[in-house]
């Protein structure tokens, strides 16, 4: 069971919290400091977490951008080797890479 204020559970493939969940922890530090009833200590632990995490959350985004030029850029050399085939040859519904 999942409590609040909790820090994200750790994922054991990556050794560390998902996107997904750093995600929920900044909504969830966005949301206590919205309503402001944490002390000034509280407010700046939150904010520092948050910063953290907004740190981890581009890093992440970064490595996927980059493994989507890398792939795309796989998919079209691979597009460019082939011979050039038609719909009918390769399947309407097949990339053409």
């Amino acid at each position: 069971m999942k409590r609040k204020g909790a820090e994200p559970e750790v994922n054991p493939a990556t050794e560390g919290p998902s996107f997904e969940q750093m995600m929920e922890r900044l909504e969830e530090l966005v949301s206590r400091l919205e309503r402001g009833d944490l002390s000034l200590e509280e407010s700046i632990r939150a904010f520092e977490e948050g910063i953290r995490l907004v740190k981890q959350c581009t890093a992440v985004l970064g490595q996927a951008e980059q493994r989507i030029q890398r792939l795309t850029q796989e998919g079209a050399a691979l597009a460019e080797a082939e011979p050039g085939l038609d719909e009918e040859e390769r399947g309407a519904d097949e990339l053409p890479f």
